[in-house]
């Protein structure tokens, strides 16, 4: 392992290895002051923004979901508590057990070094299909990535909360559920 500034561990070879990243730094920052008592952080990397959720006293449980597993190995390093159940799979398939009232997520949108924005695209259709009715989904991304259509197809609700001259964050909520119709 590694140990970062703040403490935390991570491995060579996963997102920001050296440390927290610039966007899910700025998504801290922006969240909301109350999550819900079932949150998910999809795409969870090594636990930075888990471990800054798991502070909240209003979360009873934390779904943290990563298909890297030394990444999430990272993540059970930096979120030892009872509240913390990690999945080792696709953040984009996995579905949870129970409505989700918060989703957190810093979606990727590289693979490699080429950048492809429609990577976080299904992260937000996984979203919105693991939250209740009510629910929230608080994320950040890179201010020239185009997610305000998915977004607005997915919730009923969507607020671009903070910008800066690198990202932007976004509180959607009332997740639409879309019911598949079969053709003819």
């Amino acid at each position: 392992f590694i140990t970062t500034a703040s403490g935390l561990k991570t491995k060579v070879g996963v997102f920001s290895a050296d440390g927290s990243d610039a966007g899910s730094e700025f998504l801290i920052e922006h969240l909301p002051e109350k999550l819900g008592a079932r949150v998910a952080d999809l795409g969870a990397g090594w636990g930075y923004l888990g471990h800054h959720i798991l502070t909240r006293a209003d979360v009873k449980s934390l779904h943290m979901v990563e298909s890297q597993k030394s990444a999430l190995d990272c993540a059970r390093e930096n979120c030892v508590d009872e509240r913390a159940a990690f999945y080792w799979d696709d953040a984009t398939e996995w579905s949870c057990q129970e409505p989700l009232d918060a989703v957190v997520m810093n979606p990727p949108f590289h693979v490699g070094r080429a950048a492809d924005p429609a990577l976080g695209q299904p992260f937000i259709r996984s979203a919105a299909r693991n939250l209740a009715s009510h629910g929230q989904l608080i994320m950040v991304a890179n201010r020239q990535l185009p997610y305000e259509e998915e977004l607005d197809q997915r919730f009923q609700r969507v607020e671009e909360v903070a910008k800066n001259g690198r990202f932007k964050v976004f509180h959607a909520s009332r997740p639409r559920k879309i019911v598949r119709t079969r053709r003819s």
